[in-house]
């Protein structure tokens, strides 16, 4: 009999810890523990595992202000052949653990995400009528085309209880940009034991990171279901004005998963220099953002010689730099203004795609290091 430990990492979120873990409770199929890693809170997280005691197995270390550390802990307690990951904010359908191990044999897959709903800070529903995919992963933007259309040309399809899972490699696919969240991950244990735990090095990056690795070493499966709601702009979150960090991150993601497998394939390596050029072109953008326009071409002169194209939107931001820093300056302003009055400012850290990686706490965004210090 397949058996599962699911592994949730928290800090002071105890409200919002309790519901996560009743719909981990309430699965179709149970899962063999609960391990919350709590990051030394200090409001009522303790008491809150304490309520359920027997069902939930309540682990406390020193904070770290990183969430990568709560989950290699879990990884290193779990006793299940199976791990499934879960944002201690985030709440799973009752049929997400069913669905996902019957996908995975189906498949032959060792690992496994799925689509997801969004909610707000108050728990309501946002509608919407994709997967969730387009709604959080860059690689989407611009609606070039649909998650399902993106995971067919890389993966094969096929249906699992009336619901479509795509599966198969998806090492070159995690190239163009990630499209794995973490609260929606089953993972094999005996795969996490041969790719590894969470790269604590990859402060803003590590689930980027983290996927892609599993992709070199396994197939996955990957559910076009909403199995649990997302929440999104929770006060516990921050926005970073500045993503240049992550996105360097990213990049050196994207160096290490080319280097994963030996020789690309030219299929993989046409994947790996879109995502470098978009990381590179977004990192441009970043800086010229933020009113350096030299570190803005620098970022695009590294991509240039490493044979990144010079695209229209990559010639045009080389000749942004030149603008005078006082008109520039206007203009970012002037930009900010108007998309202030359009969007709701967010409250959290969404670093996602190739580039960036989860929700991150306060915490973890104020002790984030930054390349270079």
């Amino acid at each position: 009999m397949t058996s599962v430990t699911v592994v949730v990492p928290t800090y002071n979120r105890a409200q919002l810890l309790d519901l996560t873990l009743n719909s981990i409770l309430a699965q179709t199929t149970p899962a063999l523990e609960v391990i919350v890693v709590d990051d030394g809170s200090t409001d009522e997280t303790a008491a809150v595992c304490a309520s359920k005691a027997g069902a939930v197995r309540y682990v406390r270390q020193e904070n770290t202000g990183r969430p990568a550390f709560g989950r290699n802990r879990g990884f290193a307690e779990a006793m299940g052949d199976w791990v499934a990951l879960c944002d201690s904010d985030d709440i799973w359908h009752p049929n997400k653990l069913e669905l996902q191990l019957a996908s995975i044999k189906a498949t032959g897959a060792a690992w496994s995400v799925s689509g997801f709903g969004l909610i707000d800070d108050a728990g309501e529903r946002i509608p919407t009528e994709d997967m969730g995919f387009e709604r959080e992963f860059p690689v989407f933007r611009g609606g070039a085309h649909p998650s399902s259309q993106h995971f067919s040309r890389w993966l094969s399809a096929s249906s699992v209880r009336g619901v479509e899972v795509f599966f198969g490699d998806a090492f070159g696919m995690l190239f163009e940009g990630n499209v794995c969240l973490t609260s929606s991950a089953l993972i094999s244990k005996k795969l996490v034991d041969r790719a590894g735990g969470f790269d604590t090095a990859f402060a803003l990056a590590e689930d980027t990171e983290f996927f892609h690795r599993l992709a070199a070493h396994a197939p996955v499966a990957i559910v076009m279901s909403r199995l649990l709601d997302y929440r999104v702009g929770h006060p516990s979150m921050m926005s970073v004005r500045d993503l240049s960090p992550a996105i360097r991150l990213a990049l050196e993601s994207l160096r290490r998963a080319s280097e994963l497998r030996g020789d690309l394939t030219t299929t993989e390596r046409s994947a790996y220099q879109r995502g470098r050029e978009r990381l590179r072109l977004r990192l441009a953008y970043e800086r010229l953002s933020s009113l350096d326009p030299g570190a803005a071409r620098a970022a695009l002169r590294d991509g240039w010689r490493l044979g990144d194209a010079k695209s229209l939107r990559a010639v045009a931001l080389w000749s942004a730099t030149f603008v005078p820093l006082p008109v520039l300056r206007g203009a970012h302003w002037t930009k900010r203004a108007i998309l202030s009055g359009i969007h709701k400012p967010s409250r959290e850290l969404r670093v996602r795609g190739p580039e960036l990686g989860p929700k991150v706490p306060d915490s973890a965004v104020e002790s984030s290091p930054r390349i270079g210090e």
